[in-house]
């Protein structure tokens, strides 16, 4: 209440502004920002989630953020989260672990989260079935795992065309040999 009386408006336009909603001219918006900001207020995110349903929160199921691949393709998942306006919750996967992505999808889905990605590596021990599980949508970045749920969908490479091309490329330059160093073989991504 106090942000709309120091803004001179009401507290449903103090509403509209904090949830960036349209119907509220430049003049007013700037004024509740203002006034929020001298007051100091903050958003509740919790109460916000209890109104909407909505925790503007996505999930990421990783596996080896020690390594540089998978912890950069974290960085950028968040950054692109970020950008939305969501905020990001980040669950470990360990190589063995018996609840592996299941697990770690069920302790997102109990977060509230609206979305999840799966990220590379994906081990293929952990053949997760989530068409049971699942009621939010599901991004895998990375080779296609053997996940079957309608809310899933798969964005990724072909990480043999890439090798491929990286190989061509080096003996054009001259090179009679080429290495190739690849993650475990269980890892789907190691396998191409």
């Amino acid at each position: 209440m106090d942000v709309a009386r120091l803004a001179g408006v009401s507290q449903k336009t103090v509403s509209r502004v904090m949830n960036d909603e349209p119907y509220v001219s430049a003049d007013v918006r700037r004024r509740v920002l203002a006034a929020a900001e001298e007051l100091g207020y903050r958003s509740n995110n919790a109460a916000r989630a209890l109104a909407s349903g909505r925790t503007r929160s996505i999930g990421v199921v990783t596996l080896g953020t020690a390594l540089y691949g998978p912890a950069s393709l974290l960085m950028g998942v968040e950054r692109a989260v970020r950008d939305t306006g969501y905020a990001l919750r980040v669950v470990n996967t360990m190589e063995g672990e018996r609840a592996g992505i299941a697990g770690a999808v069920d302790s997102l889905l109990d977060q509230g989260v609206d979305g999840i990605v799966i990220s590379e590596p994906i081990d293929e021990a952990d053949g997760a079935d989530l068409s049971a599980r699942v009621d939010v949508p599901v991004l895998v970045l990375g080779a296609p795992p053997p996940f079957a749920a309608p809310h899933v969908v798969t964005a990724g490479i072909v990480s043999s065309q890439m090798a491929r091309a990286a190989t061509e490329h080096l003996l054009e330059l001259g090179h009679t040999t080429v290495h190739h160093l690849a993650g475990p073989q269980r890892w789907y991504s190691a396998r191409d």
